[in-house]
C-alpha cells in the first residue's frame, strides 16, 4: 500500500506541475513575447545545464544509494553527507566557469543581469534535494511543499510580471523560489539527519567517485541533447526560434513528468525487493510500471499531436503559430522518454549497468551534436525537434537492446497491440468534433472530455487485469480508511 501512497503523492506533485503553468503560460507567453521568453529559456537551459552537470549524477545514483541505506539512520546520515559535500564542491568550481563565460562570451554578457540571476539559480539547484527525499519515500513532503510554494510563486507572476522587459524579474522570481524551497528542505531534512553526530573522519568521498564518474560521463552526454539543444539553438539560430522550439518542449517535458511520477515513485521499493532477492516482486511491479506507461502514454501523445493547434492558441496565442510544427514533432517524446525511464532507469539502472546507459547516452549525443549543427542553421526550431526525436529514440532502443540481456518483461506485445487497438478512437474524436464545433476551447474540451471517459471505460470495463484499475482502486481505498 506504501507504493500506492507513493504514486498518488508523486502524481498528484506532477500533475499540479501541469496546471501551474497552464496557468502561467499563457500569460507569460503574451506578455514576455516570443523573443523574450526565448531569451529567458535560454538562460534557464544554460543554467540547468550546469547544475546538471555540477550533479554529477547524483539525482540517480543519490536515489539508489539513500533508498538502500534508509533502514540504517547512521549510514544513511553519512551517505547523504558525503553525496551533498560532492555536489556542493562540483557546484562550487562550475561557479567559476560560468562567471567567466558570462564575462567573456558576447551572447551572454549582452544580457549579463539576467544571465547572472541564472547562475544564482543555477548555485540554488544544489539545495533542492529531490533525490534524498525521493530516495527516503518522503512523496508526500515532496508535493505538499511543491504545491504551496508553487501557488506562492503563481501569484508573483502575476504581480510582478507587467510587460516585455520583465523577462530578468521571472528568473529573480525563480531564484526566489528555489531559496525558499532550500530552506524549507534544511528544516525538514534534519528529522532523518544527524549532523551533529557526523563526524568528517567517517565520511569516506572516494568510494563514491567511481560510480558517480561513470553516471556523470553518462549525464553529461544526455544533457547535451536534453539541455543543450536550446542553448545549440539559440546560438545556431536565434531568440524566436528558441521561443517557438522551447514553449512547446516545455509543454511535452512536463507531461512526462506526470508518467515519470509513476516510475520514480516505484522505483526506491524495487530497489528493495531487488536488493532483497525479491526477483518476482521485482518483475510484478517492473510489468506493472511497463503497462501503466503505455495505456497513458499512447493515447496522450496521440491527443498532443492531433490537438497542438488548439493548444498553442489557447496556451501561447497567436504569435506562437510557428510553434505548432515543433509540438507535433516532439509528441511522441511522451512514450519514446517515459519508456527510456523503465528501460534504463528500472531495469539498467536497477542492475547497476551504468556502463550500458553510458555508451546509449554517448551515441545520443554524438548523434544529437552532429545533427544539430547540420540541420538547425537550415531548418531552425523544427530541425531541433526532429533532432530530439530521433536521439530520445535511438537511446530508447539502445536502453531496449541492453535491457533484454537482463530481464524480459512479460506480455509487452499483448499489452501494446491491446492499448493501440483502443486508441483508434482517439484518432478519429477530434475530426469527428472538428465537424461540430469551431471554438478552439470548446473543441479541446469536449475532445479531452470524451476521451477521458473512453480511457475510464477501457479500464474499468473493458481491460478485466488492468493495472490503472487496480492502482486507482487501492488509491481509493486507502483514502477511504484514513
Amino acid at each position: 500500500m506504501q507504493t500506492q501512497k507513493n504514486i498518488f503523492y508523486n502524481v498528484l506533485l506532477a500533475i499540479s506541475q501541469v496546471l501551474f503553468p497552464l496557468i502561467t503560460f499563457p500569460y507569460l507567453a503574451r506578455v514576455l513575447g516570443p523573443e523574450n521568453i526565448g531569451l529567458y529559456n535560454f538562460s534557464e537551459s544554460y543554467a540547468r545545464y550546469f547544475a546538471l552537470v555540477a550533479a554529477l549524477g547524483i539525482s540517480v545514483y543519490g536515489v539508489r544509494e539513500i533508498a538502500k541505506k534508509q533502514d540504517q539512520p547512521k549510514v544513511l546520515s553519512n551517505t547523504f553527507t558525503e553525496l551533498f559535500l560532492i555536489n556542493f564542491i562540483a557546484t562550487c568550481v562550475l561557479s567559476v566557469v560560468y562567471i567567466f563565460t558570462i564575462c567573456y562570451t558576447s551572447r551572454l554578457s549582452s544580457h549579463a543581469s539576467l544571465f547572472y540571476w541564472s547562475f544564482v539559480f543555477f548555485f540554488f539547484q544544489v539545495f533542492v534535494l529531490e533525490w534524498f527525499f525521493t530516495g527516503i519515500n518522503q512523496f508526500k513532503f515532496i508535493a505538499v511543499r511543491f504545491f504551496i510554494i508553487r501557488l506562492v510563486f503563481v501569484a508573483a507572476i502575476f504581480i510582478f510580471i507587467k510587460d516585455a522587459n520583465d523577462y530578468v524579474k521571472y528568473m529573480q522570481l525563480q531564484v526566489g523560489l528555489t531559496f525558499f524551497l532550500g530552506v524549507i528542505n534544511f528544516i525538514y531534512l534534519f528529522k532523518f539527519i544527524d549532523l551533529k553526530n557526523t563526524k568528517l573522519k567517517d565520511l569516506n568521498l572516494i568510494k563514491h567517485l567511481k560510480p558517480l564518474f561513470l553516471l556523470f560521463l553518462t549525464i553529461f552526454s544526455i544533457s547535451v541533447y536534453l539541455h543543450f539543444d536550446t542553448v545549440l539553438l539559440g546560438i545556431l539560430a536565434d531568440n524566436e526560434s528558441v521561443g517557438y522550439y522551447s514553449a512547446p518542449l516545455k509543454l511535452v517535458k512536463i507531461i512526462i513528468a506526470v508518467l515519470a511520477a509513476i516510475t520514480a515513485a516505484m522505483f526506491p521499493k524495487m530497489v528493495q525487493h531487488f536488493e532483497q532477492g525479491d526477483l518476482i516482486q521485482f518483475k510484478k511491479m517492473l510489468n506493472q510500471s511497463f503497462e501503466l506507461i503505455i495505456s497513458i502514454g499512447i493515447p496522450t501523445a496521440i491527443l498532443v499531436y492531433l490537438l497542438a493547434p488548439e493548444i498553442i492558441f489557447i496556451l501561447f496565442g497567436s504569435s506562437f503559430e510557428l510553434a505548432i510544427i515543433p509540438l507535433r514533432i516532439t509528441a511522441p517524446l511522451i512514450l519514446i522518454v517515459s519508456l527510456s525511464t523503465i528501460f534504463g532507469f528500472q531495469i539498467l539502472s536497477v542492475h547497476s549497468k551504468d556502463s550500458a546507459i553510458l555508451k546509449s547516452a554517448v551515441a545520443g549525443m554524438f548523434f544529437s551534436l552532429t545533427t544539430s549543427f547540420l540541420l538547425i542553421p537550415r531548418f531552425k526550431q523544427e530541425g531541433a525537434a526532429y533532432i530530439i526525436l530521433c536521439t530520445e529514440l535511438l537511446v530508447l532502443s539502445l536502453f531496449i537492446y541492453f535491457s533484454s540481456k537482463v530481464v524480459q518483461l512479460q506480455n509487452t506485445k499483448q499489452v501494446v497491440i491491446r492499448e493501440i487497438i483502443f486508441a483508434i478512437p482517439y484518432f478519429i474524436l477530434p475530426y469527428l468534433i472538428s465537424t461540430l464545433v469551431t471554438g478552439a476551447i470548446i473543441k479541446l474540451l469536449i475532445v479531452l472530455s470524451c476521451s477521458l471517459l473512453w480511457f475510464i471505460a477501457i479500464h474499468f470495463f473493458f481491460v478485466k487485469s488492468s493495472v490503472f484499475r487496480v492502482l486507482v482502486t487501492d488509491i481509493f481505498i486507502s483514502r477511504i480508511k484514513k
